[in-house]
């Protein structure tokens, strides 16, 4: 794993792996950082080990064959382009153990990677996506994965708790989401989206509260005040107290143009909040449009604020989507279902 960072989904589902499968997990992380939650990783019971080497292949090699042999592992499960390297590398030199990538995402690669990748993925025992989306955008990138073993394994979430942090006080009406500052979250929509519900719907009570950080910060800033919405729009910065925001919202909106799966919006879900959602990457497995939320066209910021004012001017509806929104979420992105999901994998996997 890249580093500790809980923030982001892979570690989570990590952690989530590691308190299912306790003592007979073994952690790798490569990068130093975050280390306030390397704690939870090893309150699992699980191994911790820990390899800041950079790009250097060989020390993280060396490493982690000892690690290998010394632990007795058996199934390697990996992802992201270092990962995946090291999988390789590692199935060369220890054959019999069994290497699983993991596809966290769908974003393309570049063309000498996409070539060095389909090198590597000759020997990998099974690939595993997160979504359908992901498996159709992988498979068109690299057609060798026609012929290798591979499952679909959605995320699962546990239900977000609250954790007792102060965190700030929402005003109502609240829209609320999860999302890195980057370019294929999309957020710039939702401020325009705002920016009609303010001046044109005379919705001057609709808050917007966005829960992250990242490289578009200043341009989402200048955004805000462009559009007079200093006090309407609020960039919080990483949070740890999410379980609270999700808990006091009314309206979760999630405009990313390109996920790979959207674990927040499991988490909404599982919260019982009405969702909107766009038409857009693998949202759409998650929300059944008009039944278990809103899916909108991710480009339109009329659609986003008709959405986010029908569901104000209609609580009623808004209370049916989140009723169906959690029930949905229980019957498949649990964190239960993903890790049994795992656990029948595995264990398919040492039967061979």
């Amino acid at each position: 794993m890249v580093s500790y960072n809980l923030y982001g989904g892979t570690p989570k589902k990590t952690l989530d792996l590691m308190k299912h499968f306790g003592e007979k997990s073994v952690l790798y992380v490569y990068q130093n950082g975050y280390e306030e939650f390397k704690p939870l990783f090893e309150a699992t019971g699980g191994k911790v080990f820990e390899g800041f080497y950079g790009r250097n292949i060989l020390k993280h090699l060396k490493r982690l064959i000892r690690i290998i042999d010394q632990e007795n592992i058996d199934i390697i499960q990996t992802q992201f382009w270092m990962g995946e390297t090291l999988g390789f590398f590692l199935k060369l030199f220890r054959p019999k153990v069994k290497v699983i990538i993991a596809f966290v995402g769908a974003l393309n690669s570049s063309k000498l990677k996409n070539i060095i990748s389909n090198q590597f993925y000759k020997n990998v025992d099974v690939f595993i996506y997160i979504s359908k989306y992901v498996e159709a955008n992988k498979l068109k990138q690299f057609p060798i994965l026609f012929k290798k073993n591979s499952e679909i394994i959605y995320n699962g979430t546990a239900k977000r708790k609250d954790n007792g942090t102060k965190v700030i006080t929402m005003k109502e009406y609240s829209l609320f989401d999860i999302a890195g500052l980057i370019d294929i979250k999309n957020i710039q929509i939702l401020i325009k989206a705002v920016h009609i519900l303010v001046n044109q719907k005379e919705k001057n009570k609709v808050f917007l509260y966005i829960a992250g950080d990242g490289p578009k910060r200043l341009v989402l800033e200048k955004m805000i005040i462009d559009f007079n919405l200093e006090n309407n729009i609020f960039l919080l910065g990483y949070q740890t107290n999410i379980g609270r925001y999700i808990e006091d919202c009314d309206i979760f909106v999630h405009p990313s143009y390109a996920e790979g799966f959207g674990i927040a919006v499991a988490e909404a879900m599982r919260a019982k909040k009405p969702v909107i959602v766009s038409n857009a990457g693998a949202l759409p497995e998650l929300i059944e449009d008009q039944k278990s939320g809103l899916v909108i066209n991710p480009h339109s910021a009329e659609e986003w604020a008709e959405a986010i004012n029908k569901l104000i001017e209609q609580p009623d509806f808004a209370k049916y989507l989140a009723i169906n929104a959690e029930k949905r979420a229980n019957d498949l992105f649990t964190s239960e279902i993903f890790c049994c999901n795992y656990e029948q994998l595995y264990s398919q996997l040492l039967n061979k």
